[in-house]
């Protein structure tokens, strides 16, 4: 593609004539005497009016052009065909158009404004109608008569109705006009028929008097004006206010084109025109064209244009490094300068070229171009510059390629890679990587001494990472269908569910994870930390490993199903059948459905396995997968056959059918797929189920049919009258209204001056022509009321962001309107209707509500604001309370948890200001709700103003080794000071009432906050308290070890009680530490009496010692058993005078036979019992020596207690052996127990042995049987014949 230019653009030319135009130097005599009188134009003078500011000077090429046309339409720039006001014209001028002015007034200067400056640019003659004009610019100056004003009208004859075209005779209106009016209006006639008009009196009565006049006998006439597109905006104005005030203003009809009328023009720089129609008299139309040309000129001064033609790959080096070439162009010209951030991937990078030549460049495409804003001299000066850069760039700019492996592109540019940015401030050059996947080129552009390190800064990024691949489908190398198609389902499941996402970010690597249609390649793992590489791979082996060809399936579907599996049967197949589906994306169509098993978890909380499943596993996967396999060919097959049907429909009909088909759709049954609707060229494609493709081919043919028939109607225009005050109405808010009723009846709709122009086919617009005649109907109706509100209602009634107006207005079809205020708040923005277009609405007084619609609708809404207004007074109390800005953190309180309770308390609504609203140190609290709700919050925070006010801070040394007494076990102690001074025991302000200095800070200071009267008393406490903890004495009383017990009691009850008892505290050292002084701490008479006390327990528990063997201690303990016994039936407590407890012997794991496994499970009930685990251990001790039993209580409960341990001794001697039996059916070991435990119990009474069932049978555990060699023989086989017997009954038929 040839890049040249071939002549230089407007921006080149402008900037070459303010060269030339430096040769002129402008001497005083060049310049014109502003107070000379100018001579009088000749009638074609026109064309040598200089032209509006927004009009550029044609290029040589478009003058050329214009030559050849021919004209056509009026020529409103033609004094003969449109009149102005003003003195009368040379008589050089053959045809001149009427003008008027004012002859004099009080001050003696001349009326009107001067004329504007030229034509615009346009394919039509250049209109030439005029504002008024003052009488100096006509003709000799008029004599000035103090007090009188004289308004002058010309009118050419073809701008006057014929005779027989005249309601009356002329000066019959004239007459008439005079009459009504106090302006008085003569008439003269001159040359060539010519009529002269002059208006005398006050000069806005004079004026509208002509304006009168021409209204009743002037022609109809139309002009057509040039206007810079980007004016279009500011002609309408918001709403259309500035276009109707313009015609109400002038009185003539303004019409522009509509914005998709309107094609983009070809070429923004020379932002191109539109044409706006007006229709009037000769001044009407005089005074809308030169208005409109007024703001076209002020409005298109600056210019907003973009740079096309410009390749991509230069825009790095105009904008420079860090734009610092654009910051200098802009600063330079005053404009602003958008280049557009250089894209490093390219779908169409440049080819290199041959030796010896330039390489080329494609231009921008779309809109990937560079806009300048500003001034329009200095946005084309800006241009030009640009321009000569880049014919700069195209001569020096040099391209080179290399080859890089695709998968390490993404390592130079990007995210894993360095900015475009910093590549070109490194480098000076411009790098282009591939799109295609196939390719993999990398492409740099840059000036010939620049290029080889471009070359090697890409080689070098590329090259940094490390590279590895992992070949997941050697993992499952037998998988049904190939290790390759099964490895492409894993890498599909784990991408979709982004595992391999959560991989990369874990180990800041990146995988690269191709696959085909016939499998999955080789992933690529990308790092640059090599161990980090080898966690990832650990893990994808992991997630490999526990994805076996059991886990998945696949179902072929037609790629049409797979937006409604997606949407509809995913979720279901999910919750119903455990598995998780695949549906291929756009780019994969013809994949396979894959079926994935996830289990029974929530999809939200599912964990991907790390580990291969077992073999139960396996058969549950391949259940479910078959199910949902089989739930899914159903679902496709019973619906009906697809087919396809093709319609050709011309390309101006396609957005009209587009939403005919999405109407279509939207009205389909719920359980109906919808069909799938494309397009190429003027070819529309509908494919889906026969019946609905059939019936949506044949409407859709109607429907091309009936548009065909309308476009022959298109023109039919249909005018009626509706009111001018529902216009608003009928338009809506920003055209809401009118627009949704040209797509409901495919009409164009004009609502202007108190009609309604329709314009399209009859039959369309005789059907909008009821329904807006209806509405108008409807609107007739219409009340307005107006409420007395007070203002301080008003943002409660109309809700946060005007819901609760805007609910009103919608429910009853109403407008509501508020009084605006100074400062418009954001919620009242919604409620703010405006009135008609262009006219003002009255003004509302501040206390005023005004509701306006239909009688029904508009007293519904008022009852509804007025019983909302009656809620909000009689909940609108309020209050107000002045507190410190310190105080509002504790009124708060954590999370709101204070300010909430308060609330919850008194249903009253208190808002509490942010501190930066505090005003010299205190905060205003709103409190608003019913009197009594009011009330009860006002008076709850007076009394914590209060408090709060009378809340003072004080200090107090306390030693640190008192604080942890102070505070108490759990803050108890702290708690009985606080509550006995009078604070609170709520824990929040127990922190607040007393602070303790942190345990790693220095210092012994305590502060204590709260009202004056309870610290005092709290610090008064802390005194008392450490005075105490000064006079108290310390004793040690010498208690035998195993006396120790007794006094701490259980959980400690014994050592509390006799702590608050005696108010003193009792150290007992632990068990074990083999010390025996007890520590006693308090006042000298506390101590003394708690130490008596003490004595006197140790003297009534003396107790008498038993030596049991160590080896049998834990035999004869049975667990703890035996000391329970002891204690319960008889009174007798046992402890062990702080010795050590032997060590519980250890359980051998070897309880099955050498180890094996679990004996299998057999259907025949005779060899159930045969077929068992036994295997007998003998018991050893490596203990040696005794522990002492010390038995505490009556000497007739301690002998009882001897003979028990006696007994239990004897039999522990006994019992030599331990058996562990294993039955291969865990169901049976209920047979064991029996009822209610009567089996085992006989078994144990009849073997002497002791015997222990497991309570978790499936987990294979063994029946324990502790006893003598021969006991533990004697109860395995009564055990088994138990279970024969269990099993034999549950075969017998029940009667």
């Amino acid at each position: 593609m040839a890049d040249t230019v071939s002549e230089p653009s407007a921006a080149s030319q402008l900037l070459q004539q303010h060269i030339a135009a430096d040769s002129h130097r402008v001497t005083i005599e060049d310049a014109e005497d502003e107070e000379l009188h100018k001579p009088v134009a000749s009638a074609d003078a026109s064309t040598s009016e200089p032209k509006p500011s927004w009009v550029e000077p044609i290029s040589t090429k478009a003058a050329g052009k214009q030559k050849a046309q021919e004209p056509t339409g009026l020529d409103t720039q033609s004094h003969e065909l449109f009149p102005e006001l003003g003195g009368p014209k040379a008589k050089a001028t053959a045809g001149v158009a009427p003008i008027w002015s004012a002859k004099t007034n009080v001050n003696g200067k001349t009326n009107g404004t001067s004329p504007v400056n030229g034509t615009p640019r346009t394919s039509a003659p250049a209109s030439g109608v005029t504002t008024p004009t003052g009488p100096g610019l006509h003709g000799p100056p008029s004599l000035s008569i103090p007090g009188r004003n004289v308004e002058t009208l010309f009118l050419e004859p073809q701008h006057v109705l014929a005779r027989n075209q005249l309601k009356r005779p002329l000066p019959d209106i004239l007459k008439d006009l005079n009459r009504k009016s106090r302006a008085n209006i003569n008439m003269s006639t001159l040359g060539n028929g010519k009529l002269k008009f002059e208006a005398s009196g006050p000069q806005d009565l004079a004026l509208q008097a002509l304006k009168d006049l021409v209204n009743q006998i002037g022609t109809k006439q139309s002009v057509k004006v040039s206007i810079p597109h980007s004016a279009r905006a500011h002609i309408i104005g918001k709403g259309g206010s500035t276009i109707k005030s313009l015609q109400e203003k002038s009185g003539a009809r303004i019409q522009l084109p509509k914005v998709e009328d309107n094609q983009t023009p070809a070429d923004d720089d020379e932002d191109g025109t539109i044409d706006v129609l007006i229709e009037g008299n000769a001044l009407s139309a005089a005074t809308a064209r030169d208005a409109i040309l007024k703001i076209a000129g002020e409005r298109a001064a600056n210019v907003n244009t973009r740079v096309k033609g410009i390749p991509a790959e230069f825009y790095p080096f105009i904008a420079g490094p860090k734009n610092s070439l654009v910051h200098k162009l802009e600063e330079d010209n005053g404009v602003q300068i958008r280049v557009p951030p250089h894209q490093a991937w390219s779908s169409q990078p440049p080819s290199v070229p041959a030796p010896g030549q330039n390489p080329v460049f494609i231009p921008a495409q779309n809109d990937n171009h560079i806009q300048l804003a500003g001034e329009r001299a200095a946005v084309q000066a800006a241009r030009a510059e640009i321009e000569r850069h880049v014919e700069e760039l195209r001569r020096k700019l040099a391209l080179e390629q290399l080859s890089i492996q695709r998968g390490r592109h993404q390592f130079i540019i990007g995210d894993r890679g360095i900015p475009m940015d910093q590549f070109f401030e490194d480098t000076g050059c411009a790098i282009i990587l591939p799109n295609d996947e196939e390719d993999d080129s990398v492409t740099i552009v840059g000036p010939p001494d620049h290029i080889q390190a471009g070359l090697d800064r890409a080689m070098d990024l590329a090259m940094n990472m490390q590279c590895s691949n992992i070949d997941i489908s050697r993992f499952h190398r037998q998988a049904p269908g190939g290790a390759a198609a099964h490895a492409r389902n894993v890498t599909r499941y784990l991408r979709q569910r982004k595992e391999i996402e959560r991989l990369e970010k874990m180990y800041n690597v990146h995988f690269n994870t191709p696959f085909t249609e016939e499998g999955a390649l080789p992933w690529e793992l990308y790092s640059r930390d090599g161990k980090n590489a080898i966690r990832a791979q650990s893990e994808i082996k992991g997630l490999v490993d526990s994805h076996p060809p059991a886990r998945m399936a696949n179902v072929a579907v037609d790629p049409f199903f797979h937006s409604y599996i997606r949407n509809e049967v995913q979720p279901r197949v999910r919750q119903d059948y455990r598995v998780h589906l695949v549906v291929p994306e756009a780019s994969e169509a013809n994949a396979p459905l894959l079926l994935v098993y996830e289990g029974p978890s929530s999809p939200e909380s599912y964990q991907i396995p790390r580990s291969q499943p077992s073999q139960a596993d396996v058969s549950e996967m391949q259940k479910f997968l078959q199910e949902a396999r089989a739930h899914i060919r159903d679902l496709v097959s019973q619906q009906e056959a697809l087919t396809s049907a093709s319609l050709d429909v011309p390309q101006k009909f396609h957005d009209k059918l587009r939403k005919f088909i999405k109407k279509e759709q939207e009205n389909r049954a719920a359980n109906k797929i919808p069909v799938r609707v494309s397009s190429l060229g003027t070819t529309v494609n509908i494919r889906g189920p026969s019946s609905a493709v059939e019936s949506l081919a044949a409407k859709c043919e109607a429907f091309i049919e009936q548009e065909k028939a309308d476009e022959k109607e298109r023109g039919f225009i249909l005018e009626f009258e509706f009111p001018q005050k529902f216009a608003n109405h009928l338009i809506g808010k920003g055209g809401s209204n009118i627009r949704e009723l040209r797509e409901k009846f495919d009409v164009d709709i004009q609502v202007h001056d108190g009609k309604v122009e329709l314009k399209g086919p009859k039959a369309k617009a005789e059907v909008a022509k009821a329904h807006i005649l209806a509405l108008g109907r409807q609107l007739q109706d219409e009340t307005t009321h107006i409420l007395k509100i007070d203002p301080k209602f008003h943002r409660e009634l109309i809700g946060a962001q005007g819901g609760q107006i805007n609910r009103l207005q919608t429910r009853y079809k109403v407008l509501i309107f508020f009084p605006r205020t100074a400062k418009t708040a954001k919620d009242d923005d919604s409620a703010e209707a405006t009135s008609d277009a262009g006219k003002p609405r009255r003004q509302q007084a501040p206390d005023e509500v005004i509701v306006r619609g239909p009688k029904k609708g508009a007293d519904e809404a008022r009852d509804e604001l007025l019983s909302l207004l009656q809620y909000l007074r009689d909940n609108s109390f309020g209050a107000t309370i002045s507190v410190q800005q310190k105080q509002v953190p504790s009124l708060i309180g954590s999370g709101g948890a204070v300010l909430d309770q308060l609330r919850q308390a008194t249903g009253a609504k208190i808002d509490v200001p942010s501190s930066r609203e505090a005003t010299d140190g205190l905060v205003e609290i709103q409190i608003k709700g019913t009197k009594t709700q009011v009330a009860a919050a006002k008076k709850l925070l007076e009394e914590k103003k209060a408090i709060y006010d009378d809340t003072v801070t004080k200090t107090i040394d306390v030693d640190r080794k008192y604080h942890k007494t102070l505070i108490g076990a759990g803050g108890s102690n702290l708690r009985d000071i606080v509550v006995k001074a009078g604070g609170s025991d709520d824990r929040r302000e127990l922190a607040r009432a007393i602070q303790f200095p942190k345990q790693d800070a220095d210092g012994s200071t305590i502060k204590v906050e709260g009202r004056t009267d309870v610290v005092d008393k709290i610090i008064a406490q802390i005194q008392s308290f450490v005075s105490e903890r000064d006079s108290q004495v310390t004793e040690v009383l010498e208690v035998p070890q195993e006396k120790h017990r007794s006094l701490i009691g259980r959980g400690g009850d014994v050592k509390r009680g006799l702590e608050s008892q005696f108010k003193v505290s009792i150290d007992i050292p632990r068990q074990g530490s083999s010390q025996t002084g007890v520590k006693i701490v308090g006042q000298s008479t506390d101590v003394e009496k708690a130490k008596a006390h003490i004595e006197t327990l140790i003297k009534e528990q003396q107790g008498e010692t038993v030596q049991i063997p160590r080896a049998f201690h834990h035999a004869i303990a049975n667990n703890g058993q035996i000391f329970r016994k002891l204690k319960s039936d008889n009174h007798v407590t046992v402890d062990h005078a702080g010795h050590a407890i032997p060590a519980k012997p250890v359980v051998s794991d070897n309880t099955r036979v050498d180890g094996g496994a679990l004996p299998l499970i057999t259907d025949d009930a005779e060899a159930i019992a045969d077929v068992h685990s036994w295997n007998v251990v003998e018991q050893t001790s490596a203990e040696e020596g005794e522990i002492p039993w010390v038995l505490r209580g009556s000497a007739e409960n301690i002998e009882k207690a001897k003979k028990v341990i006696d007994f239990a001794l004897e039999q522990a001697k006994k019992q030599t052996a331990t058996g562990y039996l294993i039955l291969p059916d865990p169901k049976t070991y209920r047979y064991v127990i029996g009822q209610g435990g009567s089996k085992v119990n006989a078994i144990r009474k009849q073997s002497g042995c002791k015997i222990t069932v497991p309570r978790d049978q499936a987990k294979g555990e063994a029946i324990e049987v502790v006893g003598s060699k021969e006991g533990v023989e004697k109860a395995k086989e009564l055990i088994l014949v138990a279970v024969r017997e269990g099993v034999n009954s549950s075969k017998q038929p029940r009667d």
